[in-house]
């Protein structure tokens, strides 16, 4: 592309149509302007600087010209006179620029006076990355003035220029980088002919060392096979060891295990009789209750136990039918009965409350949520309140609690109560 292509890329018009203007604007106040309401000198410079020429060609044939056979340049010239006055050409262009520079204009917007709009015109051509849209928003502001408008045109008639100086520079600077690609290349045909001289000896070298590999291979393969019955041989002698080390070991553990076995035994009869008195034991304290009439109806499940003396009993979980059992041994026993279900239907921060207001806790666990035991394990453990952890809901069970509770040491805050046999 020629210099003079690019400057008529720039701004088409030339710098022929970037002269002052002298026409005055007609506009209704209070609205923005209209393309055919600017000066027409005006719009040489906008169509040239707001409208390529690839969106000119296909705005214009919409509008019933035919533009094929016309260059860039005279286009430009048709469309520019086009915009003096109000047709389907220049309310096309209208509604094309106004939604290209949409930004721009909102930018635009809150300026009040001339002052206001030529800040942000300077502000624009300052930063040089959207002239073409603070153009469009400044010429068609409705409080721009003569002046002001004149000022821009000029700022945009010296912008030409130096877009022509700037092109001239770029023009040179790519005669020397073909200078500077010619010798690139010329030293790169000369790159590729060392290139394939080194190939060449580089395949000849890679035959002989892949002649040599081969030999080397044969070579691997026969120390390869030795050095097996080599591995095979010693794993033989560390299996012998093991096996040594381990016939050993069995053999003391087979001592050991004699020996344990032997301790079992005794074990065993020594709990036998242990067993033999606790049912003796248990069948007497069971006759007691019943002969007196004072025994609660619980069964043989219930054996008697300590008074509570007026102890507060919070029972957390358990079966619904077995309540009342639980509050009547309780009772029997000179004490006070306290009830949660363990977060079935009751909340559970009501279980807070209820251990605070308790004496003691007695935790049926196969009855209440995992949320329900942590939070009563941690209330118990804040408090200093002991609990019986239970796993069986009877009342035989419920009964056994009672009785770890009275016979607890003060110490003892947790007691986990094995199920009975």
């Amino acid at each position: 592309m020629t210099l003079a292509q690019m400057i008529s890329s720039a701004f088409p018009g030339g710098p022929d149509c970037l002269c002052s203007p002298d026409e005055v604007p007609v506009a209704r106040p209070g609205r923005r302007r209209k393309l055919w309401e600017l000066p027409h000198a005006f719009h040489c410079a906008l169509i040239g600087t707001c409208l390529p020429v690839p969106d000119m060609r296909r705005l214009a044939p919409h509008s019933g010209y035919d533009v094929g056979y016309m260059s860039d340049y005279s286009l430009h010239t048709v469309v520019v006179g086009y915009c003096e006055k109000r047709d389907a050409l220049s309310e096309a262009i209208q509604r094309f620029l106004d939604k290209r520079h949409a930004g721009a204009l909102a930018r635009f917007a809150p300026a009040a006076d001339a002052a206001a709009i030529a800040f942000l015109w300077r502000e624009a051509l300052a930063r040089g990355d959207d002239i073409p849209g603070a153009l469009w928003a400044a010429w068609t502001h409705p409080a721009m003035d003569d002046d002001l408008g004149r000022d821009i045109h000029g700022d945009i008639h010296m912008l030409s220029h130096q877009v022509g100086a700037s092109v001239r520079a770029d023009l040179r600077q790519v005669e020397q980088f073909k200078r500077e690609a010619q010798a690139l290349r010329q030293e790169l045909d000369a790159l590729r002919r060392s290139s394939a001289d080194e190939r060449r000896s580089h395949a000849a070298e890679l035959a002989a060392l892949r002649a040599e590999l081969d030999q080397n291979r044969r070579r691997a393969t026969q120390a390869a096979a030795l050095e097996r019955e080599l591995a095979a041989a010693a794993r033989e002698r560390k299996e012998h060891a093991a096996l040594q080390q381990r016939a050993a070991m069995l053999a003391a553990r087979a001592e050991a295990l004699e020996e344990w076995n032997t301790a079992n035994v005794r074990r065993a009869a020594q709990l036998e009789i242990e067993l033999q008195q606790a049912r003796m034991a248990l069948a007497a304290a069971q006759a007691t209750p019943a002969a007196s009439g004072d025994a609660p109806e619980c069964g043989r499940d219930c054996p008697p136990g300590p008074a509570l003396e007026g102890r507060c009993v919070l029972c957390v979980g358990g079966r619904s039918g077995l309540v009342d059992g639980y509050r009547k041994l309780v009772e029997q026993r000179g004490g006070r009965f306290l009830h949660h279900d363990g977060g079935q239907e009751e909340h559970l921060h009501r279980i807070d409350a209820a251990i605070a207001s308790a004496d003691a806790v007695v935790c049926q666990t196969g009855c209440v949520s995992h949320a329900a035991y942590w939070r009563l394990k941690d209330a118990c453990k804040k408090l200093g309140k002991p609990c019986v952890f239970v796993q069986s809901p009877g009342v035989g069970s419920f009964a056994r609690s009672l009785t770890a509770l009275t016979n607890a040491a003060p110490t003892d805050q947790v007691i986990r109560l094995a199920p009975r046999q």
